[in-house]
């Protein structure tokens, strides 16, 4: 058994003469839980749909366990759990219509776990959907795919119109289910503490491209925000190894690095005869001065 979840091998994807996914490779080991961010507009939710096998790529191959998202068996789809960025469709019906319909199409469907998440988001599954809250939709879609136990499990903004109280418990559902089994979890979000607290790999995507695939404890230790400050005119030429965002205000320099090792302070005030501070960045501001407005210049 291969070590892959799945992979995109340099795919593109048109709409016309739009090149929405320009060469886009990313590769998801088993068992990883990963945040897919990136701006509106960037290609996640288009990413996400050919890996489910809803549009197919206009060029490049993507393989979900091992297998074309095209012509996946019915055994193979019953390993993959599923939430659209649209929800949950049939809005007349009630998630007692819905748990009725999936429950026998998926051996490994989990009763327990459906009344936990139907008590836990307090939904009246008598209730017809459009009857319920945007919310409350949100999580009967997070209950159809989480039941079933999926090997793979993948969501596109799970976590919209959800309250965060609700939204904690969706993360903690999450948790639970790659702690106790191995599962893998791919999950697009604007919010990126949850990335935070849920990810353990993040993947960046810029206009259709990969900017960035790495374990986010290692991002956290190799990205650091440097404070310079000099005792008169900042050189023009500030030229600064791993930099990916450079501001300047004054005296003063704000420069994100990506590649930071202990010691890079003394190195850079020896050579640039300013005085040196490094910060911790979370994640939003490593994601703003990846991808914001003015960043990267490296």
């Amino acid at each position: 058994m291969s070590d892959v979840a799945f992979r995109f091998d340099n795919v593109v994807k048109r709409f016309g003469k739009t090149e929405v996914l320009r060469g886009f490779s990313l590769s998801v080991p088993r068992g990883s839980v990963v945040g897919f961010v990136g701006r509106n507009g960037a290609g996640k939710t288009t990413a996400i749909r050919c890996l489910m096998g809803l549009q197919k790529p206009t060029e490049g191959r993507v393989e979900l366990l091992g297998c074309d998202p095209w012509d996946l068996d019915v055994p193979t789809k019953r390993r993959i759990g599923y939430l659209s960025e649209t929800g949950v469709p049939f809005p007349w019906a009630t998630a007692d219509d819905l748990t009725g319909l999936c429950a026998p199409l998926y051996p490994d469907w989990d009763a327990g776990l459906e009344r936990n998440l139907l008590e836990r988001f307090q939904i009246d599954r008598r209730k017809k959907l459009r009857a319920l809250s945007l919310g409350q939709q949100r999580a009967v879609g997070l209950m159809l795919a989480l039941c079933p136990r999926p090997e793979v499990l993948v969501l596109d903004e799970p976590a919209a119109n959800l309250d965060a109280v609700v939204r904690r418990g969706f993360l903690e559902q999450v948790l639970a289910l790659v702690a106790k089994e191995g599962r893998t979890v791919f999950f697009s979000s604007h919010i990126l503490s949850d990335v935070e607290r849920v990810a353990d790999r993040l993947a960046v995507i810029h206009e259709g491209r990969l900017l960035m695939d790495r374990p986010t404890d290692t991002l956290k230790e190799s990205v650091r925000r440097l404070r310079l400050v000099f005792l008169g005119e900042p050189p023009e030429d500030l030229a600064i190894p791993g930099a990916v965002r450079l501001r300047r205000a004054g005296r003063e320099v704000l420069v994100t690095v990506d590649g930071y090792a202990p010691g890079m302070e003394d190195a850079l005030a020896r050579s640039t005869g300013a005085q040196v501070q490094a910060q911790a960045v979370g994640l939003e501001e490593m994601f703003i001065d990846l991808v914001g407005d003015g960043g990267r210049v490296s």
